[in-house]
């Protein structure tokens, strides 16, 4: 009982439960473009084109060094008790690079997410207990994407790369005697091996600015499954009933640690006068194609009893199979307002506003499952500083930004089908804070 009881909290603390992996999913990518609610598809030309749009790589004229930290903090209740949903915070870096080869101008771009509490966090979905799976473990996780950039017509640009992310494998092995009459001479050993298999989705864009007040911008991104895998492995001895016999017991779990659903966005951002932005993105997300967060477990114990006990211990022990999810699409509208407050010859003010409207792609959990995530509505104000040239040896300016945002996860009543359901109905929802600051070099 005793290797059986570690081996589950083990696997409680490894087996997936994170619907989407990308960091920028959830947290945005640059202050700027995060209070302008990601509305940025059509003209983001800041590291933050690593994530939202590869082709904006090329809009600007020189090199572009951002620096950021963003934090998300969750107050989500379920019965109204208090959700155990972690703070999530990190750096954002982001690299603009353009060049030219002769009359072609490119630009090769990276952006990453470092987590400030750990490397990488996946969190078990297990079905019988309500889960907030697009906050919880989702992003968690380091994030990195390179992309390339090419200037095809002077108002046509053109943008593709690739987004990395990493999958888990763990073995654990246990090996030693457990006494059952005198557990202080137990002595177990084990041994832990883990390892992040890379894992790829690739991504592209268009933007196009056919007029100097209007652009249009044209993103996919594509899925990605990280597929996670724990084997634990158990030998020795049970002692203190005559001699010991052996027991080997072996468990292998495979699952979907984290999931990328494929994206499509269309933006458009028009200036109606030149110190007035408004952008619009739409985005479809498909969820449909979500696989099951619920792991495949397949465990064998083998026992060989001494003379004289009879016992009928099963070799094949139940496991777990996936669970359909049963996700639909979903379409995500995002507006973003930004006005340029004051404007001298050394420094710009600005001001940005952005809601995002995000409908939730699980339906209401009536069966076994307990994904428990509603509709979510998002407010975010913003501003930004841009000091003009400063100093007389720097070819560039230096950009400050900063943003507030709100977030409200509507409440939704969840009924179950059967009356002798374990969890039972319960009523879920709650609210987020977050914020960020961003420090920009922009190079002539």
């Amino acid at each position: 009982m005793f290797l059986l009881g570690a081996l589950g909290v083990l696997l409680a603390c490894w087996a997936p439960g994170s619907a989407r992996a990308t960091p920028a999913d959830l947290l945005g990518f640059g202050a700027r473009n995060t209070s302008l609610g990601g509305a940025v598809v059509a003209d983001v030309e800041d590291g933050g084109a690593n994530y939202y749009n590869p082709a904006g790589l090329v809009r600007g004229p020189g090199l572009r060094l951002s620096l950021s930290y963003v934090s998300l903090s969750s107050d989500l209740q379920i019965n109204q008790q208090p959700s155990p949903v972690e703070r999530i915070s990190g750096l954002n870096l982001g690299i603009v690079a353009p060049a030219s080869i002769g009359s072609v101008r490119l630009a090769f771009g990276l952006g990453v997410h470092l987590p400030d509490q750990r490397i990488n966090r996946t969190r078990s979905s297990l079905p019988s207990r309500p889960f907030w799976t697009l906050y919880d473990s989702r992003p968690h996780k380091v994030y990195l994407a390179t992309n390339l950039a090419l200037q095809v017509l002077p108002w046509l640009n053109l943008g593709v790369g690739v987004t990395f992310q990493s999958a888990s494998t763990m073995e654990l092995d246990i090996a030693g005697d457990v006494n059952f009459l005198r557990t202080t001479e137990t002595r177990l050993t084990h041994q832990l091996q883990g390892d992040l298999l890379s894992s790829r989705a690739f991504q592209a864009g268009v933007q196009a600015q056919p007029y100097e007040w209007l652009s249009l911008g044209l993103a996919w991104r594509g899925a990605l499954a990280l597929r996670d895998k724990l084997t634990a492995r158990v030998e020795g001895g049970l002692t203190g009933l005559g001699p010991a016999f052996p027991v080997s017991f072996e468990l292998v779990s495979r699952s979907v640690g984290a999931y990328i659903p494929q994206q499509l966005v269309l933006g458009v951002a028009v200036r109606p006068v030149s110190a007035l932005r408004l952008s619009l993105d739409v985005s479809w997300v498909d969820w449909s194609k979500h696989p099951s967060l619920i792991s495949t477990e397949e465990l064998v114990l083998n026992v060989m009893l001494p003379p004289g006990i009879n016992l009928d211990i099963p070799s094949m022990i139940g496991g777990t199979t996936p669970v359909p999810m049963n996700l639909h699409d979903i379409v995500v509208p995002r507006v973003g307002v930004e006005w340029d407050a004051l404007r001298t010859n050394a420094v710009v003010l600005r001001a940005r506003a952005g809601y995002v409207f995000e409908r939730s792609p699980f339906p209401v959990q009536r069966g076994r499952t307990n994904f428990v995530d509603g509709n979510r509505h998002s407010l975010s104000l913003g501003a930004g500083a841009s000091l003009l040239s400063p100093g007389r040896r720097f070819p560039g300016d230096l950009n400050l930004d900063a943003y507030f945002l709100y977030a409200r996860v509507t409440p939704r009543a969840h009924q179950k089908d059967s009356l002798v359901d374990p969890v039972g109905d319960y009523r879920a929802g709650g609210r987020q804070y977050g914020f960020g600051l961003q420090v920009e070099l922009a190079f002539e």
